[in-house]
């Protein structure tokens, strides 16, 4: 079996075991707990781990790119971390917004800084009608989080910090998916294609868990355990999967 199929029999495997733990402790309120609090900050170290060991890779086309990915999963670890530590190491409630959106939120933007430092080279190649499909999935995308999300939580909540922050993350989410998508859209049919249509899946599954979060957060129906924390771990995984493609392309 070649080492790509065990990667990723691996994250499929790993994928399937937290989704099995998540649906069987839901009536377990304190291993959920538990649960709930390491899995993400554990998961979070895939993408972070690739990121290093594609640094490590001599003749690496795109070093710089690949910095400002490992320094954004880092932050992205720092933040399940310091978020997991309100809760098992301090043992009080976890305040919203706090230390670890800073850390999450900087991510995000390092995340994008990466992906753009990786299409830059390239951008005489970007094709008017990619732009327009990017940009047009990102329309879409802002428009159903603005009725979906910016208008409801509104509603629902009157702090204004609160909000702000809620509406960050997909402000950030769009902002990455546009970048991933014209990623894809930039290097279909090549090598590293692959590895961007699981930017793509990655991306996507961290918007839909951030305006489910935003929004179960606003209504008080958020707890720690709730199924949508699944689409994180997902995520981490997607992103981890597309560091393995470019590493498996830098091999060759």
């Amino acid at each position: 079996m070649s080492g790509k199929r065990i990667v990723t029999g691996g994250a499929i495997a790993i994928s399937l075991l937290i989704t099995l733990l998540y649906l069987t402790l839901q009536s377990h309120p304190a291993l959920l707990y538990l649960l709930s609090n390491t899995s993400e900050a554990v998961f979070s170290l895939i993408p972070l781990t690739m990121a290093v060991y594609l640094l490590k890779t001599r003749e690496l086309p795109f070093y710089k790119p690949t910095i400002c990915l490992a320094l954004g999963f880092f932050l992205w670890f720092l933040g399940e971390i310091t978020y997991s530590s309100y809760a098992l190491l301090l043992g009080v409630a976890i305040p919203y917004p706090s230390v670890a959106d800073v850390f999450w939120l900087a991510g995000y933007w390092l995340v994008l800084l990466g992906m753009t430092l990786s299409i830059e080279p390239f951008q005489f190649a970007v094709k008017r009608q990619s732009l327009v499909l990017a940009t047009l999935v990102s329309i879409v995308t802002s428009a159903v989080v603005a009725a979906y999300l910016v208008i409801p939580v509104i509603a629902i909540s009157a702090d204004t910090t609160t909000n702000m922050v809620g509406f960050a993350y997909p402000i950030s989410d769009i902002a990455l998916l546009f970048a991933s998508i014209l990623g894809l859209l930039l290097f279909r049919g090549g090598k590293v294609a692959h590895g961007w249509y699981l930017l793509v899946l990655g991306t996507l599954l961290f918007s839909v868990a951030d305006i489910l979060f935003s929004f179960t957060t606003a209504k008080g129906t958020y707890f720690d355990g709730h199924p949508l924390e699944l689409l994180y771990d997902y995520g981490y995984v997607c992103f981890g999967l597309s560091l393995h493609n470019q590493l498996k392309v830098a091999w060759d």
